[in-house]
């Protein structure tokens, strides 16, 4: 009852919120019209719209520092959880099938665990790829991943960035990725 309260005060708060679609049958895309970050002040949020899918294919995100690629990737990622929790979007519509989130953003180091920051987010990757490949009734995984393989040289970081993402986008997962490596948009299979 309080989630579901939750909810009803964020729509009540929010009447510009769109209530989007969320279906499982729906062909395998996340469309979004006006999406915005839901904890940034309306008349701050920068709202863009958005195409992610179908499968196969992954929406590239690049730009300079500060230029909002990791805020946009969060916004898909937080929209994506209230849609599916049944609330409203700060959006002006929105519309997905249901979805698996995996996400690669913030990876700490751990020296109490002897986790370095590579290594760190080479476990957390991993976790979204077997999640990803979780069988005929898991859901499709939709995955957002900013700034990924970043403690290591430019060489090896794009040619393991790559293999990533065609491991996701061959077992049918749909996301986007903020870098700044240019040269993913034209890496084979990509």
């Amino acid at each position: 009852i309080e989630a579901l309260g939750a909810l009803a005060l964020l729509a009540h708060d929010h009447p510009d919120w769109a209530l989007p679609t969320v279906d499982a049958d729906a062909p395998p895309a996340l469309r979004a019209e006006g999406l915005g970050h839901p904890l940034l002040p309306g008349d701050v949020a920068v709202r863009n719209d958005v195409a992610i899918g179908p499968p196969g294919t992954l929406l590239l995100v690049t730009g300079s520092n500060m230029s909002g690629k990791s805020t946009l990737l969060r916004a898909v990622g937080v929209n994506a959880c209230l849609a599916q929790a049944g609330g409203p979007v700060c959006a002006a519509s929105m519309a997905m099938p249901t979805l698996a989130l995996g996400t690669s953003f913030r990876i700490r180091d751990s020296l109490e665990q002897g986790l370095s920051y590579f290594m760190a987010e080479l476990q957390r990757l991993r976790r979204v790829l077997d999640r990803a490949g979780g069988g005929d009734d898991a859901p499709r995984m939709l995955f957002l991943f900013d700034e990924i393989l970043l403690g290591t040289n430019a060489a090896e970081r794009s040619e393991a960035v790559r293999r990533v993402l065609l491991a996701l986008l061959d077992g049918g997962a749909i996301g986007a990725l903020a870098t700044h490596d240019l040269g993913l948009a034209e890496a084979e299979g990509l």
